[in-house]
C-alpha cells in the first residue's frame, strides 16, 4: 500500500531512498526483529558481526488472498512444466536438448531422468497483483533465513523443514565455489537438530564420499564441471539419494524459455494439459533462447524492441558467476548504449566488456515491472523507523512435491527502490512472506 505522505526523501544509506516514519509500535517490532535475527546468527560474507546483512523489516509481507492463491497455483504448474520437459528430454526431443545441454560435458547430461524435481523456489515479480515468474531456482539459498525469520516475526518455518525431514536429509553437499553459504547451512543444521533431532553433516562436493545417506544438493549439476572427472564419477554413480535429482535441466535458465517454444507447444499442451500450460504462460513473461550465432532478424528485433526487453545470460560455460544474481541481466530501457553493448556481446557469444569469455548463450524476456510498495524498516545506524517509498518487490515462494501434490512451504520478500534488480543486500528490505489461511498453511 502506498502512502501519500510527502516528507523529505533522505539518501544517507547507499542504494536507498527513504523518509523518517513516526510509528512507535512498528519501531519496537523492528528492534525486536533485529535482536532475534542476530541471536539466530544470520550473517553473510563481508558483513560485520552484530549487523544484519539487509535492512530489517518491521513486519512480514502479507499478500492478499487472491495473490496468495495465484502463487500457490504456480507450484502445480511449474512442477508439471519441469516434468513434461524432463520427459521430452528423455525422449531425445532436439529442441529441449538444445536448450538444456548448453556447455555440458557428456557425463553430466541427462542424469536421474527417472526422478522428478522435488524442491524449488520461484523468483516472482508482482505486476498488477499478478505473480510473474522470472526464474526457477533449485538452489534455495534462504532456507536458513526462514528459521531466523520465525523467531523474528512469528512466521512458522516448520513446513519447509518438515519437507527436509520427510526426505530424511542428513547431509548437505555444497558447491565449493559458494563457501559464503556455510553460515546459512549452519542455520539449517541447527533447525533440523532442534525440531527433529536430526543430525545434518555439511560438506563440499570436492569431499564427496558415497555412504548411502540422503543429501540436499546445493550445487547446480552443470557446475559439477568444476570437479575432476573422477570426483564427478563418484557423485554420479554414488548410492546417496540426492535432492534435487541430478537432472541438469532444473538449474538451466533456458528451462523457462521452453514454456514459450513454438516447436514443442503441442507436446507441452499434451503433457501438462492446455489449461495448466495457459495458466503458467499467463504468469511468465514471454522468453526465448537466442541463437548462437545471433541471426540478423534476431538482432534487428532486439534493437527495435529495446525498451520492452531484458537480456539474461542463460549459460556461460566455465564462468558461472555471470548466471548468478544480477551480473548477467541487462535491461533495454536503461541505456541505448549499454543495450547495444549487450547485443554485441550476444552476437559474439561473450559478456559485455569481457570478450575473452566465450560460448555464452542468452535468453530474451519481456520486461515486467513490479507494483510499488511503501515498506517500513529499521535504519541500521540511527535506530529509527523509516519508510522505503515506492519499492519494487520480488517474492521467493518455496514449493515441495508431496504425495498429495505440490505444497507451498513459505518464502521471503525483498524490497528495493533504486534499482530494477531487487536482490538481497544492504540496500534491500527483506521479510518473510506470511501467507493467509486460504493457502492451507
Amino acid at each position: 500500500m502506498l502512502e501519500t505522505d510527502k516528507k523529505e526523501i533522505l539518501r544517507d544509506l547507499d542504494g536507498v531512498q527513504y523518509r523518517p516514519a513516526d510509528d512507535t509500535q512498528n519501531l519496537s517490532a523492528a528492534l525486536e526483529a533485529e535482536e532475534a535475527l542476530l541471536a539466530a546468527g544470520v550473517s553473510f560474507e563481508g558483513v560485520r558481526d552484530g549487523e544484519v546483512p539487509w535492512l530489517v523489516a518491521a513486519q512480514p509481507f502479507a499478500p492478499d488472498g487472491a495473490l496468495a492463491a495465484r502463487i500457490e497455483r504456480l507450484g502445480q504448474g511449474i512442477f508439471a512444466l519441469a516434468d513434461t520437459v524432463q520427459q521430452l528430454y528423455s525422449q531425445g526431443n532436439p529442441t529441449v536438448r538444445d536448450h538444456l545441454d548448453i556447455g555440458l560435458p557428456d557425463d553430466l547430461k541427462g542424469l536421474d531422468l527417472s526422478r522428478g524435481l522435488e524442491l524449488f523456489r520461484l523468483d516472482v515479480v508482482v505486476q498488477n497483483n499478478q505473480p510473474m515468474v522470472t526464474e526457477l531456482e533449485e538452489l534455495i539459498g534462504n532456507v536458513g533465513k526462514t528459521h531466523a525469520f520465525e523467531s523474528a516475526y512469528g512466521v512458522s518455518a516448520s513446513p519447509l523443514f518438515e519437507a527436509f525431514a520427510a526426505r530424511d536429509i542428513t547431509r548437505i553437499w555444497l558447491d565449493d565455489q559458494l563457501p559464503s553459504y556455510q553460515s546459512e547451512m549452519d542455520l539449517v543444521r541447527r533447525r533440523m537438530k532442534e525440531e527433529f533431532d536430526q543430525d545434518v553433516t555439511i560438506d563440499f562436493f570436492s569431499a564427496f564420499r558415497d555412504d548411502g545417506r540422503h543429501g540436499w544438493r546445493f550445487c547446480y549439476t552443470k557446475d559439477l564441471i568444476q570437479y575432476p572427472p573422477d570426483t564427478r564419477e563418484r557423485i554420479v554413480r554414488g548410492s546417496d539419494r540426492i535432492t534435487n535429482p541430478l537432472f541438469q535441466g532444473y538449474g538451466m535458465k533456458a528451462l523457462l524459455a521452453l514454456c514459450w517454444s513454438d516447436d514443442i507447444e503441442q507436446e507441452l499442451a499434451s503433457g501438462m494439459g492446455k489449461e495448466l500450460l495457459a495458466a503458467v504462460r499467463m504468469a511468465m513473461p514471454r522468453t526465448n533462447l537466442l541463437s548462437s550465432p545471433l541471426t540478423e532478424p534476431e538482432e534487428e528485433f532486439l534493437h527495435q524492441s529495446r525498451k520492452k526487453k531484458v537480456l539474461k545470460v542463460a549459460e556461460s560455460p566455465g564462468h558461472p558467476q555471470y548466471t548468478w544474481g544480477s551480473r548477467g541481466v541487462h535491461f533495454g530501457e536503461s541505456s541505448a548504449a549499454r543495450w547495444r553493448q549487450a547485443v554485441d556481446a550476444v552476437r559474439t557469444g561473450s559478456v559485455p566488456g569481457r570478450p575473452q569469455v566465450s560460448g555464452v548463450r542468452y535468453i530474451v524476456s519481456e520486461l515486467v515491472d513490479s507494483d510499488r510498495f511503501d515498506t517500513a524498516f529499521l535504519h541500521p545506524r540511527h535506530r529509527r523507523l523509516c519508510t522505503m517509498p515506492r519499492a519494487r518487490l520480488r517474492l521467493g515462494p518455496i514449493f515441495s512435491r508431496e504425495q498429495d501434490g505440490p505444497r507451498l512451504l513459505g518464502g521471503h520478500a525483498t524490497f528495493v527502490n533504486t534499482s530494477r534488480k531487487a536482490h538481497l543486500g544492504r540496500h534491500a528490505v527483506c521479510a518473510p512472506i506470511h501467507f493467509p489461511d486460504t493457502t492451507g498453511r
